[in-house]
């Protein structure tokens, strides 16, 4: 099985980005994604490996080309195992993100945290332990023309931060280029909803198997789906956060009408009664909502 190791990390992403692996449609492979990682980790007693300086954030291990992608399909990245290491950590610098204003301007400063992750459980202290809900925080494809900091989120998927995108499921990207240029990074061993510290959750490392999938892409697709077994789910990026709701909103209207046979209207009245959403990230350059429809509520997609 193949392994897209850390040797080479990227953290931009764009369509000359050189591949550092080449797989087939279907084929399983392995991610080692690399931790994010700082100053805070210096002294930590785990090795060099905690260790790595970084040039930016939520690295990617390399660019993955799927053989046969081509502009006009859809990706679908079939989301398996997720092997968690034993360390991880979280963060933040004081009055960033969501933190109420009166607070950050307290003088409450910078703060982080190390973690140990064993036997399903992040160990918070003698006391408290946590489980574990490891995620992806980046999976993206290339655009055709922008280039895009890894903090970055958008219509190319990117830095969604969003924690369903987890074992069990499957991202549904529109392609831009010939062989789509996969980025897979930033795990994080658990996040709460708005990642309101910045790093993380629980910055981690992982090994993620994997399976790529090419089919036509719908229509009205214009960003990143999610699936899997309970759920269909719209994901959209942007500030302020009410325009990141409206957009994912208007990507599942779009979704049930053109393949769950629904009119505009009687899909948005349908949505008022099932509609699950909520912020999942509100620090990064745009913030992330999630738009879910439980799959028990709906009709079987037109052509099955």
């Amino acid at each position: 099985m193949q392994l897209a190791t850390t040797d080479v990390l990227y953290f931009e992403i764009g369509a000359d980005n050189a591949p550092t692996m080449r797989v087939q449609p279907d084929e399983e492979f392995e991610v080692q994604t690399q931790m994010n990682a700082g100053p805070w980790l210096d002294d930590h007693p785990d090795g060099e490996a905690l260790r790595k300086k970084l040039r930016g954030g939520n690295p990617s291990s390399g660019c993955i080309y799927v053989e046969g992608a081509e502009p006009g399909q859809m990706l679908s990245v079939h989301l398996g195992d997720f092997g968690l290491d034993p360390i991880g950590f979280t963060r933040f610098r004081g009055a960033n993100g969501a933190m109420p204003a009166w607070l950050g301007g307290s003088g409450v400063g910078e703060h982080s945290k190390v973690v140990r992750i064993k036997d399903g459980f992040i160990e918070w202290s003698d006391q408290l332990r946590l489980p574990a809900a490891p995620m992806l925080g980046y999976v993206g494809v290339a655009p055709a023309h922008e280039r895009y900091a890894h903090g970055w989120a958008g219509y190319w998927g990117g830095n969604m931060d969003v924690q369903e995108v987890t074992a069990g499921c499957t991202v549904h990207l529109p392609v831009y280029v010939p062989g789509a240029l996969l980025h897979i990074g930033d795990m994080h061993a658990r996040q709460g909803d708005g990642e309101i510290c910045g790093a993380g959750g629980i910055e981690s490392s992982a090994l993620v198997r994997i399976r790529c999938e090419l089919g036509a892409k719908p229509e009205a697709m214009s960003g990143p789906r999610l699936e899997n077994d309970t759920h269909i789910m719209t994901v959209a990026c942007a500030r302020p956060a009410e325009d990141a709701f409206r957009e994912a909103l208007e990507a599942m209207i779009l979704w049930l009408e053109e393949s769950y046979g629904f009119d505009r209207g009687e899909a948005y009245l349908f949505l008022g009664q099932v509609l699950e959403a909520r912020v999942t990230a509100f620090v990064n350059p745009t913030f992330t909502y999630i738009a879910k429809v439980h799959k028990q509520y709906l009709p079987p997609p037109a052509g099955s």
